[in-house]
């Protein structure tokens, strides 16, 4: 099965759409939209698995490629070698055969003079026989003086003497011209059977190269395959960290709807409760003092309240009072460098500004704030008015999963989901 395929088959098993707003208008949860953020968060993770695999694959792939055309480089350099080496013996065998054919010209020419000289040799010495005088008395007696029996007995060793140098000499030619005709034959022999060792090195080499060219070919349309595979990952991964977002911001929503309406019914029940307290009690600066308490506008109550009450949460009195404090300024602008709750300012300015109003000191920047209160375990121990640390962001904790913080110049003061970005650490000021 070839990647695209396998991307294909995973696109369409894991694929599955959600539609927010008809899940807004059904009402859903914050349990539910926290399943369906927790599943397009996996399957979004799922496909950029599938993206790093068909990425690490194309680099593999583009790696191989890159190898068969440096030895295809390398092999197409040896045919080129090959082929200069089979014409350079071409040209040796020819000039091999100019002088073979030059050493018989030479044979032909010794033998014919060595046959020449042969048949005149025999004429003489059938004149000689013919006329029946050729002996040495036949010589001596027709011999005028002894000078003139020296001269014609001489005169015939001389002349039989020279005849048979010659014929030696003819023969010693045919002979060297054949030792070296024979030379030349068995070169050209060598020369050949070379020639044919580099025209079958030549054939295997071409056919090593159409091989590797094949492969090349298919390699190529592999890279291809992986290309267009990682792009259509590409392309279902933008479009699933879209819907994933939007489901954080849906889940966000949700979860502020939730925080303000259990804000509205637990400042019901407080004046609710503090009407009845006042009613019962005959001390106006006690009452005073338990209505600074539910409202968090002093130091001493906020303080007394975070060492003797716990919200609904489980968290601190005091903890909420700050969060619900926070809350009232969502929508103000964001300002970097700001240290205004109304006109302006930015997250860390946002945090120091709103624990300031309850008498504390968290330090102006997010690196500081990092440091202040003691570390909380995990997100799912936070209470209200702890401080969450992002890289270099820091919100408030409003809890049901939920921040307020001043988020960008473009959105201001808001609300977000927790989990909206991975969080560094999380720090409780008041315990």
């Amino acid at each position: 099965m070839t990647l695209r395929t396998r991307v294909k088959h995973f696109l369409a098993g894991t694929f599955v759409p959600v539609v927010l707003a008809g899940a807004l208008a059904a009402g859903p949860s914050l349990g539910v939209l926290a399943t369906s953020v927790d599943s397009l968060r996996r399957r979004s993770n799922s496909t950029q698995s599938q993206l790093n695999a068909a990425q690490s694959e194309t680099k593999a792939l583009q790696n191989q490629e890159q190898q068969i055309n440096e030895e295809l480089e390398q092999k197409n350099a040896q045919l080129v070698e090959n082929l200069a080496s089979i014409q350079l013996l071409e040209e040796t065998i020819a000039q091999l055969d100019d002088q073979i054919a030059e050493k018989q010209k030479e044979y032909d020419a010794a033998k014919a003079d060595e046959e020449e000289r042969y048949n005149a040799m025999k004429q003489r010495i059938k004149y000689m026989y013919e006329q029946g005088n050729a002996t040495y008395v036949q010589i001596l007696i027709k011999a005028t003086s002894f000078s003139d029996m020296l001269n014609k007995v001489g005169y015939a060793e001389e002349l039989y003497s020279y005849d048979r140098k010659k014929l030696e000499e003819y023969q010693e030619v045919q002979k060297k011209v054949a030792e070296v005709k024979q030379q030349l034959e068995e070169q050209k022999s060598e020369q050949e059977e070379s020639k044919r060792g580099l025209e079958e090195e030549q054939d295997a080499l071409q056919q090593t190269v159409d091989e590797l060219k094949e492969k090349n070919a298919d390699v190529s349309a592999q890279i291809e395959e992986a290309k267009a595979a990682a792009q259509e990952l590409a392309a279902q991964l933008k479009a699933q960290n879209a819907e994933l977002s939007a489901a954080v911001e849906a889940e966000a929503a949700r979860a502020e709807q939730e925080r303000q309406a259990a804000a509205r019914k637990a400042a019901e029940e407080a004046a609710r409760q503090a009407a009845q307290d006042a009613s019962k009690s005959t001390d106006s600066s006690e009452a005073a003092s338990s209505q600074e308490t539910q409202s968090s506008s002093s130091e001493s109550s906020s303080s007394s309240s975070s060492s003797q009450s716990t919200s609904s949460s489980g968290g601190s009195a005091a903890g909420q009072s700050v969060a619900n404090y926070a809350c009232q300024f969502v929508g103000n602008p964001y300002v970097y460098g700001g240290n205004s709750l109304t006109e302006g300012t930015d997250c860390s300015g946002f945090t120091s500004l709103v624990y300031a109003h309850f008498g504390y000191s968290i330090g102006r920047t997010d690196v500081a704030q990092r440091s202040a209160g003691v570390a909380v375990d995990s997100l799912a121990d936070a209470q209200p008015g702890d401080i969450i640390c992002y890289p270099g962001h820091v919100a408030l904790y409003i809890g049901n999963g939920t921040i307020v913080h001043a988020s960008t110049a473009a959105t201001g003061i808001k609300y977000s989901a927790a989990t909206y970005r991975p969080y560094v650490c999380i720090r409780r000021i008041i315990n």
